[in-house]
């Protein structure tokens, strides 16, 4: 009974299947180039934008899991299940393109992944029936697309009217490339092979219509792009070179046609519009590392690269950021002499040297990082708006444009962070009592030395606005974002709801379907819950589908960013006992994605 649940749920909410593992092995549309592996895991990190400022409200997507972006650009996807070797991370903002990041995966550990979006900034207009050319602003190149040939892929007909072309180069030799690159310098080449990329340069291309509507380039049809070949390259840039798109199912680029160089050009014609890049490929290795300092303690969260020189100012390169425990991994080029180097928060180089070649998958050990980064511990306590110490919350804390969140339990809270100097400065706290759904105001409180006290923190006075609060047999539950992952799901015929915890290495979980839809009557038609996992035993409860419990729904909201709000009680059954629970549920989510 115990598998049956778990296999109706792979069926019946295919859409979370993933977080089940039900296909362990799945080529995933790449076949045998790149073999997909879920894991269970957890990917935290900071969306900003072209200032480097925390970019608020964004919608963050990895597996089948959704969040938002708090205020400080923070987001925490907690117990996902993902590609072990190739997480795709997405990150959505109105005004941006769409943010990528493709990342190999610590199982079980927390995994960091940073990513700068890029302003969808508008090239011009061509007509669609009579076809066209803008230039790509800033960096020059340009798109031309050709007459008649853009349809509306919705309704798969042609378009008619004036195309709104968005476009954006990026440029592989500058400072920021490896914040800003959608994916990873990873593709799978028309042999089927995954291989390792360096880029010659990208261009991001939307097309919409006059409703804003995205649109496609039509059956038959191919539109023509020039990519600028940015100075510090041309010298190396070879006559033809690999035209590759980015798969934003799978966060690898797939090799697809062929450029051209053309005086400082590469000219290239594709058949949709995606990210594009000009990539000469190479063989590649999977790496493993970690990293302490000269007190043997791990090195959180700075940035690890490794590349081999091309010439003077040039280089192919992997990259990743460490864990807590100080490990990172990721991909390096293989059978070369490398380089390896360590950056901190503040894109700092703090440690040098050479390594290899390699020609497998290599694991480099512990690698001794002498570094003068100050550590700081902060340290205190939280109340919430009756003076009661809060019991599951916490703190937020913002450090020389840097972000930390330090959890609260019982009322206390302790972190060791690495700073990357130990100057005089100001640090903003926040607190969050995640029971009663509420924060704090942000506080500021000096820093120096290598302690912070910040004394006792008031968890209350603004409402959060996304929870579930649920009880099973008279056990309650709740999750919040940003601390628990929350996803709202909008059909044409359904809201399809979940909630992932996890607490003290135990993973609890409802998941649930509600049919009707806006204005409408409202019965839920499927529902699951899990009440954890731990030491591998998963116990799934469910009463399986075609139920017809009614919902007191308070809000449906059919636009991503919109809240889907009610309650209902129903029953689950717990195959381990044979017996029947009664379940009480209370919900208010955002809506991160419609389909």
């Amino acid at each position: 009974m115990k598998w049956k649940g778990i296999r109706l749920l792979c069926i019946t909410a295919s859409f979370f299947a993933i977080l089940y593992a039900c296909n362990k092995s799945d080529p995933g549309g790449t076949g045998s180039g790149h073999q997909v592996e879920f894991v269970r895991t957890t990917i935290s990190g900071r969306i900003t934008d072209e200032n480097n400022l925390p970019v608020t409200g964004a919608n963050v997507t990895a597996g089948a899991t959704s969040i938002t972006t708090d205020a400080n650009g923070y987001f925490n996807l907690k117990n996902i299940y993902v590609d072990k070797n190739a997480a795709l991370v997405k990150v959505e903002k109105a005004g941006y393109f769409l943010g990528t990041k493709t990342v190999m995966i610590e199982i079980e550990k927390n995994n960091p992944v940073n990513m700068q979006l890029m302003p969808k900034t508008i090239a011009g207009t061509i007509d669609a029936a009579s076809g066209g050319e803008v230039t790509v602003p800033a960096a020059g190149g340009s798109i031309q697309l050709p007459a008649n040939g853009v349809i509306d892929p919705q309704s798969n007909k042609p378009y008619t009217g004036a195309v709104t072309v968005s476009a954006a180069f990026i440029d592989p030799s500058a400072d920021n490339f490896r914040q800003i690159m959608p994916g990873t310098l990873r593709g799978i080449n028309t042999n089927n092979e995954e291989t390792g990329l360096q880029s010659f340069g990208m261009m991001a291309v939307e097309l919409n219509g006059a409703g804003g509507e995205k649109l496609q380039i039509a059956s038959g049809k191919k539109a023509t792009l020039h990519f600028p070949i940015p100075s510090a390259l041309r010298s190396q840039a070879p006559a033809t070179i690999p035209l590759w798109s980015l798969d934003e199912k799978t966060g690898l680029w797939k090799e697809e046609g062929q450029a051209t160089k053309q005086d400082n050009q590469y000219v290239g014609e594709v058949s949709h519009f995606s990210f594009w890049n000009c990539d000469a490929p190479f063989p590649i290795a999977n790496f493993t590392v970690t990293l302490k300092d000269q007190n043997a303690q791990a090195i959180p969260d700075v940035e690890v690269v490794i590349s081999a020189s091309l010439t003077d100012t040039t280089s192919i390169a992997g990259n990743g950021y460490t864990n807590a425990e100080g490990v990172v991994k990721g991909t390096l080029p293989a059978s070369r002499a490398l380089k390896l180097k360590v950056y901190d928060k503040c894109r700092n180089m703090i440690h040098s040297q050479n390594i290899g070649p390699y020609t497998t998958d290599t694991d480099l050990g512990t690698i001794i990082v002498n570094t003068q980064m100050s550590s700081l511990t902060i340290s205190g306590t939280v109340t919430d708006c009756n003076n009661i110490p809060v019991a599951n919350g916490y703190v937020m804390l913002q450090l020389e444009n840097v972000y930390y969140s330090v959890p609260v339990t019982n009322g206390n809270f302790a972190k060791a962070i690495i700073r990357c100097n130990n100057n005089a400065t100001t640090a903003n706290i926040k607190a969050y009592d995640l029971a009663n759904n509420v924060s704090g105001s942000t506080i500021s409180v000096p820093v120096s030395g290598t302690t912070l006290k910040a004394g006792q923190l008031y968890a209350c006075g603004t409402a959060l606005t996304s929870y579930i609060k649920y009880s099973v047999d008279g056990v309650n539950y709740q999750t919040a974002s940003p601390a628990d992952s929350m996803v709202a799901i909008i059909t044409r015929s359904n809201a399809i709801i979940g909630s992932f915890s996890k607490i003290d290495s135990t993973i609890t979980h409802i998941i649930f379907m509600i049919s009707g839809g806006a204005g409408a009557a409202n019965t839920m038609n499927t529902l699951y819950v899990s009440n954890g996992l731990s030491g591998g035993n998963q116990v799934m409860y469910h009463s399986g589908s075609n139920l017809s419990v009614p919902v007191a729904v308070s809000e449906y909201g059919t636009a991503i960013g919109e809240y889907v709000s009610g309650a209902f009680s129903s029953s689950v059954y717990d195959s381990t006992r044979n017996v029947s629970m009664p379940v009480q549920c209370n919900f208010r989510v955002k809506v991160t994605r419609v389909e």
